[in-house]
């Protein structure tokens, strides 16, 4: 077969689980050290062709063997600093490694971009946009039609990312395997990288197949830039992501009384080990796993009754891998000047739409539902005007230096999809996630004016709208009847914001709702919007994790871009204007919302409250806009 043939890895595989079973860690654990690496130089290989689902699909051939490597470590040799620098390398090696194959084959070609280059990527964008059209549109009245114009799409897109990536892999650079030692010189001294985990543990002696992983369990692993890595066990999946639940129900809900005493609860589990590892240190990379993708970690409440934010900067990563990638700046500078999107005229095509007149009376029953064009999944949903956008965007536009401005008509789905690697790229609209089952909470915020969406779909439309990148976007102008002009219908969705050309875009924010959730995959992050941004080439994201207050977060955004203009770091720059609303005694003013068909009465809050202030999270490139 020869030494790297992957039968000759499960062989080996084998027999270092007979060792294991018997006790010997010391014979298993340089087998599955030669096993692990063996995986990686095939790895590097194989996810150099083939489409998204054909490397998410070999992925996950290799889960058993990542949690099998975690659970030598934590169960087996716990003691062993070997064991868990393989079970640490094992996890920053494959944790989001098909987003990262698929960002640098993009990539490459980005940043060659001859004309046939141009014509695939622009075939591709073409061909999503088309499905996405087809996939939140319905199934209608000609069902089959809809149906093989579907499957024709798909198999296209399938057979263009195929081409995608032979074609980058002609001329990539030969990627060096990610070891302990680059990943820790890539950390900034004084710094420390949280590396959490789901995995199954196992158990070798169990005589059936299906019994020899038990129920997922979290763990966490702290890495500095010297030093041995440290760990520790958190507990039961299940368990810890009923409490992520619970507090995340607090969390969107601006008038709930206790949701300080459920994030004390949660960080009791999650953050308590820690500190004991981290110590001093208060500059934390973290790469989350699982659904603690989707919860705001310094608005956790540690034993003093204080939030993490006080205590630590936190800066998110999809793995720590990522630190590789922002070190070497393979990104460059930005091709075009700052675009700030905002306002868009829902209506636009009607008379007062073009105005950007109407008002949340006036758009009455101006939905997408009125159009053949519009979206039978978002039937219902009304994109009222969003004043605070509007006044977002006048102030973003004398901050930001050379910023150039789109509002109403102007702010579309085909202006946007012409960029061209914007240095920074603020979009202030309606956000939505739609979620592919009935989730609890949902109109916690419907009191106040927020920028995301109540949505309700039937069992077939949920059904059509199986992937979620297609379950979330932005609303942008023309999005209330469907017809956002040049083709489009007014709606970017997730999976067309992936084919935008963002690559040497230093900053995304997405100033709405929902923009940095989706479907969550353990080992591959959270399927979305932050997952569409980074294979787009941005370097660094701010997005929502629940439906957000517009008025606050139009003062949340100027003061942001202030401290970034002063050479403030992009997470510092957040956290301290997150510590101002905290500290500070202002109050929710009401107004429309970013929310869609939000109704009720309009309230005021303090934003004090979490709901203000912790919903936005940065992720990637930490530094100033000068990378310093």
């Amino acid at each position: 077969f020869g030494p790297d043939h992957p039968t000759v890895g499960t062989f080996v595989a084998n027999l270092s689980t007979i060792y294991w079973g018997r006790g010997d860690t010391a014979r298993s654990l340089p087998l599955l050290t030669r096993v692990s690496e063996l995986r990686e130089r095939n790895l590097a290989l194989v996810l150099t062709t083939g489409s998204e689902e054909q490397k998410r699909r070999y992925m996950a051939t290799l889960a058993n063997e990542t949690d099998a490597n975690v659970s030598f470590h934590l169960r087996a040799a716990p003691k062993d600093t070997e064991a868990a620098r393989l079970a640490l390398t094992t996890v920053l090696r494959r944790k989001g490694r098909v987003l990262d194959a698929l960002t640098d084959q993009v990539g490459s070609l980005r940043r060659r971009l001859d004309p046939q280059d141009r014509a695939l990527l622009d075939r591709l964008s073409v061909a999503r946009s088309a499905l996405a059209r087809i996939m939140i549109g319905g199934e209608g009245s000609d069902a089959a039609g809809r149906r093989a114009e579907r499957d024709k799409l798909s198999a296209e897109i399938e057979g263009l990312e195929e081409e995608v990536s032979a074609r980058s892999s002609e001329f990539r650079v030969a990627s060096k395997p990610v070891t302990l030692r680059s990943v820790q010189e890539a950390i900034p001294t004084g710094a420390a990288l949280v590396e959490l985990v789901a995995y199954r543990p196992y158990d070798p002696k169990a005589a059936a197949r299906q019994t020899r992983f038990g129920a997922a369990r979290y763990a966490a692993y702290v890495l500095r830039r010297d030093g041995e890595p440290l760990w520790t066990e958190l507990g039961d999946a299940e368990t810890i992501d009923r409490g992520v639940e619970s507090w995340r129900r607090a969390l969107m809900n601006p008038a709930s009384r206790d949701v300080k005493e459920r994030a004390r609860a949660l960080d009791e589990v999650l953050m308590s080990p820690l500190r004991k590892l981290l110590g001093q240190t208060r500059q934390v990379f973290l790469s989350p796993d699982g659904a603690l993708n989707l919860i705001p970690f310094g608005a956790l409440v540690d034993e003093g009754g204080k939030y993490l934010v006080e205590n630590y900067s936190i800066t998110y990563l999809t793995s720590g891998r990522d630190l590789l990638r922002l070190k070497s700046g393979a990104g460059g500078g930005g091709r075009q000047g700052p675009l700030v999107m905002a306002d868009p005229s829902f209506d636009a095509g009607t008379t007062a739409g073009a105005q950007g007149s109407t008002t949340g009376a006036q758009h009455g029953a101006m939905t997408r539902a009125d159009s053949n064009a519009g979206s039978p999944a978002l039937a219902g949903a009304i994109f009222s005007p969003l004043p605070g956008t509007k006044g977002e965007a006048a102030a973003l536009g004398s901050i930001i230096q050379g910023a150039r401005v789109l509002t109403e008509g102007q702010a579309s789905e085909s202006a946007l999809k012409q960029v061209s690697g914007p240095s920074i790229l603020h979009v202030a609209t309606h956000g939505f996630f739609l979620p592919g089952r009935k989730t609890d909470g949902a109109g916690d915020a419907r009191s106040l004016e927020t920028r995301g969406m109540g949505v309700r779909m039937t069992g077939s439309e949920k059904a059509a709208v199986e992937n979620p990148l297609l379950r979330s976007g932005l609303a942008l102008a023309g999005a209330n009847r469907g017809q956002g002009g040049a083709g489009e219908d007014g709606v970017l969705t997730a999976y067309e914001a992936a084919a935008l050309d963002l690559w040497g875009t230093r900053l995304v924010v997405l100033s709405a709702c929902e923009t940095g959730v989706g479907d969550v995959r353990s080992g591959e992050g959270v399927y979305g919007l932050r997952r569409a941004l980074v294979l787009a080439g941005s370097e660094s994201q701010v997005m929502s994790l629940w439906q957000v207050d517009d008025a606050a977060t139009r003062d949340l955004m100027v003061a942001y871009y202030k401290r970034l203009e002063a050479g403030e770091g992009r997470t510092e720059a957040l956290r301290t204007v997150q510590l101002e609303m905290l500290g500070g005694n202002s109050k929710s003013e009401g107004g429309p919302n970013r929310a869609l068909a939000s109704q009720g009465p309009n309230v005021t809050a303090n934003r004090s409250h979490p709901f203000f202030w912790a919903s936005f999270i940065q992720s990637g490139d930490w530094r100033s806009m000068n990378g310093k």
